[in-house]
């Protein structure tokens, strides 16, 4: 068809621009043709020819035109038609591959919007499975917090329970009511607290000072010596409390000369020995220490594994001042994996001369080393919780305070040794603010048992036993005054001269303070700051 119309359209130019004259003469016995084709001029001018009969006549033919011309559009024009074949060829390829190439693009748009409509429907469905975990995270989040708040009272009643069976039997002779190293178990860990207070010394083995025939390591009570030592136990903060120290007078060190110099008197060392610890992963191990005295020496803490003098663990070195401070040691499985001990030792460079010559003495003992409310914890230190399970927490500025209320009536000696057991920082509360003495209220009124056990009133550590009318709290170990005050009217009042304790016990008005016989037994409230 397109060479067809190709013809077509040059006959249709040729028509319009030229005529088609054909002719022939004879030269030579050829055949000429004479062929004006697509020329602009005839191939000769008109000659002149002599007739038969012998005239001149005109002629109108022309010069002969060579055949090549002809030959030559008919080899273009079959270049031109191979061209326009081949062109066909590639046309027809192409739109087949585009057919091709259509088909498949509409597959993969087919393809695309199902996977749109499926990544939408897994959208969907992802979201209706988010709000279902959240959801489910929210009822789980307070089913945990339902079965906490659940477990904590649990411990609290076996506590007390624990506290009144062990009451009914020291009533009952069944144990030593002074012997208090006795492990507790708080949540996953075990605690084995001393606070030094029983004729036992917990168990713990007391050795032989070097150097002298005596036990170096003595139990005190109140201060010591003016120069050095605590000014009072860190269990009570009261003249009635014990702690462990390095006597410096010990042992007597005789001279036949009239003076001695120190450097003939080498330093003595105590060893106070824990009872065996079974095995565990890791312990940490806590205390309170002061270090008062210019000839103190060290004093060092060794974890002793399969006898000999243990391994070293702790050590402080030279005088820090009169305040109980709290040393912290971890041990991994390298000390704990067997059956250990833990071994407290203590130097000193104080010595006590005594001159036949002379007939005096020669002082040279300030050099104090003191020890008290040890607690060791088959856990990590990390791992011992910062508040005991229960407590109630109040923030004020960046210090949070945690507070235990124990409803089975005690002492106040006995109040202070159970808050002392919870942590190394625990103490009976001590109330420094209005704000402090309205959240202790609030807490006990918004609370059926609280306010039924503690009708009576609840226990301090306020006390006045080291100076009478002169109340402090002692819960540091080292007494100071109150900086806040909510007695009721007419109190303290020292009936029988026998109030020495500070009581949170008006009920009718918020719990105003009272002052109360030291040996009744009431409800008491554990603190602790974190």
């Amino acid at each position: 068809m397109f060479f067809a119309s190709f013809l077509l359209l040059v006959f249709c130019n040729l028509s319009h621009q030229q005529t088609f004259d054909p002719g022939c003469s004879f030269s030579n016995g050829q055949c000429i043709y004479n062929v004006k084709l697509g020329h602009e001029k005839h191939c000769d001018a008109p000659t002149k020819r002599a007739s038969s009969d012998g005239s001149s006549t005109t002629s109108s033919g022309f010069q002969a035109c060579s055949c090549k011309d002809v030959e030559s559009l008919q080899t273009n024009m079959n270049s031109l038609l191979s061209t326009v074949s081949a062109l066909q060829h590639n046309f027809n390829t192409m739109s087949s591959q585009l057919n091709v190439t259509q088909e498949r693009l509409g597959l993969k748009e087919s393809e695309m919007a199902r996977l749109l409509t499926n990544n939408h429907n897994v959208t969907t469905q992802l979201a209706n499975q988010q709000l279902l975990l959240n959801k489910s995270k929210t009822e789980l989040a307070n089913t945990v917090e339902t079965l906490n708040k659940e477990l904590d009272r649990v411990r609290m009643e076996l506590r007390n329970t624990n506290d009144q069976l062990t009451t009914c039997k020291i009533a009952s002779n069944q144990i030593d009511g002074h012997k208090s190293n006795t492990p507790v178990l708080y949540g996953n860990f075990v605690t084995h607290y001393c606070g030094f207070e029983d004729i036992h010394n917990c168990n713990y083995t007391l050795e032989t000072c070097k150097g002298s025939d005596e036990d170096c390591w003595t139990k005190g009570t109140g201060r010591q010596d003016v120069y050095s030592g605590p000014i009072e136990d860190h269990t009570f903060g009261a003249p009635n409390g014990h702690y462990m120290f390095i006597d410096p007078s010990h042992k007597p060190a005789y001279s036949s000369s009239s003076s001695s110099s120190s450097s003939s008197h080498p330093s003595r060392y105590a060893r106070m020995t824990s009872p065996t610890l079974p095995p565990a992963n890791r312990y940490c191990v806590r205390f309170w220490y002061t270090l008062v005295g210019r000839d103190i020496g060290n004093l060092r803490v060794y974890a002793q594994v399969g006898g000999g003098n243990g391994y070293p663990v702790f050590e402080m070195s030279g005088q820090v001042d009169k305040y109980w401070h709290m040393a912290q040691i971890s041990l991994d499985s390298e000390y704990t994996a067997q059956p250990f001990k833990i071994v407290i030792e203590g130097s000193t460079n104080s010595y006590y001369v005594y001159s036949y010559n002379s007939h005096h003495t020669n002082h040279n003992m300030q050099g104090y080393i003191s020890v008290d409310d040890v607690y060791i914890y088959n856990t990590s230190c990390t791992d011992v919780p910062k508040c005991p399970a229960g407590a109630r927490k109040m923030t004020v500025g960046n210090v949070t305070s945690c507070y235990t209320f124990h409803v089975t009536p005690k002492s106040w000696s006995e109040a202070v040794k159970v808050c002392k057991a919870e942590a190394p920082n625990a103490h009976l509360i001590s109330v420094n603010s209005k704000k402090e003495q309205d959240f202790i209220s609030d807490t006990i009124q918004s609370d059926a048992t609280y306010s039924s056990v503690g009708s009576s009133g609840w226990y301090t550590s306020g006390s006045d036993e080291r100076n009478e009318g002169s109340f402090a709290w002692t819960d540091t170990g080292f007494p100071y005054a109150l900086n806040y005050t909510n007695w009721h009217v007419g109190q303290p009042n020292n009936v029988g001269n026998v109030q020495n304790c500070l009581l949170l016990q008006y009920s009718d008005v918020k719990y105003e303070w009272g002052d109360i016989n030291c040996q009744d037994k009431h409800p008491f409230i554990c603190e602790m700051h974190v």
